[in-house]
């Protein structure tokens, strides 16, 4: 390809992307991703801060873990959810993943997390209307964020 075709291909696919209707692109929930307490984030991502605590979800996450920029979470739950949360008590933005589920689908994701200082996970799985959650503490070493 020279650099014609280049430009010429670079320049229908910069109209065709300013052309594509906003709806298209994944929508940004400014407000669970505000700086704010662990119950405020709770209210902005779920729209209450009433749930239900369950042995029925298991956070693998290290008891101490040495580096903040880096700590490996595993989130297993037994309820078959529509919706699944992470949240870390003491981050800037407590709220931390987020993920839509097909239905009857049991929830499992490992992930590597930043966490500001040492804190509280919490994994909130939404089945029904209702929502469910477990917690577990992590020590950190050498603060991240």
């Amino acid at each position: 390809m020279d650099r014609r075709q280049f430009l010429a291909f670079g320049a229908l696919f910069a109209g065709y992307s300013l052309a594509l209707p906003a709806k298209l692109f994944a929508e940004w929930s400014a407000n669970s991703f505000r700086q704010d307490s662990i119950e405020q984030a709770f209210i902005n991502a779920l729209g209450t801060k009433e749930m239900v605590k369950t042995d029925k979800i298991s956070i693998v996450a290290p008891v101490v873990a040495t580096d903040g920029s880096m700590v490996p979470v595993e989130v297993i739950s037994e309820l078959k959810g529509t919706r699944i949360f992470l949240f870390v008590e003491k981050n800037v933005t407590p709220l931390v993943f987020v993920c839509d589920l097909h239905e009857n689908a049991l929830p499992w994701f490992s992930l590597n997390i930043k966490m500001k200082e040492s804190s509280t996970l919490y994994a909130v799985v939404r089945d029904g209307g209702k929502y469910f959650m477990s917690s577990v503490h992590v020590d950190v070493v050498a603060q991240a964020c």
